[in-house]
Protein backbone atom coordinates (compact mmCIF):
# COMPACT_ATOMS: atom_id res chain seq x y z
CA UNK A 1 0.00 0.00 0.00
CA UNK A 2 1.29 3.32 -1.25
CA UNK A 3 1.22 6.36 1.46
CA UNK A 4 -1.13 8.24 -0.95
CA UNK A 5 -3.61 5.13 -0.14
CA UNK A 6 -3.24 4.92 3.42
CA UNK A 7 -4.30 8.55 4.63
CA UNK A 8 -0.30 9.96 5.45
CA UNK A 9 0.36 13.02 3.75
CA UNK A 10 3.58 13.62 2.49
CA UNK A 11 5.63 16.85 2.88
CA UNK A 12 8.27 18.67 1.07
CA UNK A 13 11.74 17.40 1.55
CA UNK A 14 13.35 20.88 2.93
CA UNK A 15 17.26 20.34 3.30
CA UNK A 16 18.41 23.56 5.26
CA UNK A 17 21.53 22.58 6.95
CA UNK A 18 23.85 25.03 5.12
CA UNK A 19 21.07 28.21 5.12
CA UNK A 20 23.21 30.08 7.72
CA UNK A 21 26.36 29.59 5.86
CA UNK A 22 27.53 32.60 3.22
CA UNK A 23 29.60 30.19 1.23
CA UNK A 24 28.67 26.70 -0.40
CA UNK A 25 31.25 24.50 -1.94
CA UNK A 26 30.64 21.54 -3.69
CA UNK A 27 33.33 18.89 -4.94
CA UNK A 28 32.19 16.48 -8.23
CA UNK A 29 33.75 13.59 -8.91
CA UNK A 30 33.53 12.26 -12.14
CA UNK A 31 33.71 8.02 -12.84
CA UNK A 32 37.05 7.96 -14.41
CA UNK A 33 35.83 4.29 -15.74
CA UNK A 34 39.67 3.29 -15.10
CA UNK A 35 38.99 0.88 -12.08
CA UNK A 36 39.26 1.19 -8.48
CA UNK A 37 42.66 2.24 -7.89
CA UNK A 38 42.34 5.73 -9.63
CA UNK A 39 38.66 6.04 -8.31
CA UNK A 40 40.69 5.25 -4.40
CA UNK A 41 43.00 8.03 -5.51
CA UNK A 42 40.52 11.14 -6.39
CA UNK A 43 38.16 9.71 -3.28
CA UNK A 44 41.30 10.37 -0.80
CA UNK A 45 42.47 14.08 -1.79
CA UNK A 46 38.44 14.68 -1.92
CA UNK A 47 38.28 13.39 1.59
CA UNK A 48 40.87 15.75 2.95
CA UNK A 49 40.12 18.69 4.60
CA UNK A 50 41.46 21.30 1.82
CA UNK A 51 43.68 21.00 -1.12
CA UNK A 52 45.94 23.25 -2.40
CA UNK A 53 47.33 23.55 -5.47
CA UNK A 54 48.83 26.69 -7.53
CA UNK A 55 47.22 29.50 -9.62
CA UNK A 56 49.17 31.95 -11.18
CA UNK A 57 52.39 31.67 -9.04
CA UNK A 58 50.36 31.51 -5.92
CA UNK A 59 49.69 28.72 -3.64
CA UNK A 60 45.48 28.25 -3.12
CA UNK A 61 43.99 26.44 -0.35
CA UNK A 62 40.39 25.31 -0.95
CA UNK A 63 38.31 23.82 1.18
CA UNK A 64 36.47 20.07 1.22
CA UNK A 65 33.08 20.71 -0.32
CA UNK A 66 30.07 20.89 1.58
CA UNK A 67 28.46 18.02 -0.99
CA UNK A 68 30.60 15.04 -2.83
CA UNK A 69 28.63 14.80 -6.06
CA UNK A 70 30.10 11.63 -7.71
CA UNK A 71 28.87 11.49 -11.09
CA UNK A 72 28.48 8.11 -13.52
CA UNK A 73 29.84 7.55 -16.85
CA UNK A 74 30.08 10.39 -18.59
CA UNK A 75 31.80 9.31 -21.72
Amino acid sequence: MSRAEDGTQQRDLLYDHFSEKDDFWFDFMADTGDGGNSSYAVARLLARPSIRTLKDDSEVTLPRGDLLLIGGDLA
